[in-house]
């Protein structure tokens, strides 16, 4: 099975104060880190393939570029999903400022 989510591109905002930007999963990352550029803030991920890959496909392998050592792992700046599954009902991963993921501990 092919997915494409090549249409799934349309940026939905960054929050400027908490610097959450919310897109689908389609879109460029090169389109995004220019958007986020113009509002004085970075997208956490920079790859040589950045004016042809989506954030959907970076998520799902976690990529992370030149930009990995100095601010992480995509899936460590991820705040939340809402993800479709095959049975089409959606599941929220979302952002909650009252259940903050974080990374401390041990990776078991």
């Amino acid at each position: 099975v092919i997915l494409s989510v090549e249409r799934m591109n349309q940026i939905h905002g960054l929050d400027q104060q908490q610097g959450i930007l919310q897109c689908q999963s389609g879109c460029i990352l090169e389109e995004l880190q220019n958007y986020a550029a113009v509002q004085d803030h970075l997208v956490p991920v920079d790859l040589g393939a950045k004016g042809t890959c989506q954030i959907g496909g970076n998520l799902s392998t976690n990529a992370g570029g030149s930009y990995y050592y100095r601010y992480g792992s995509l899936h460590a700046n991820t705040m939340g999903l809402e993800v479709v599954l095959a049975d089409g009902s959606t599941l929220n991963l979302g952002y909650n400022p009252s259940l903050l993921k974080d990374n401390t501990g041990y990776d078991l």
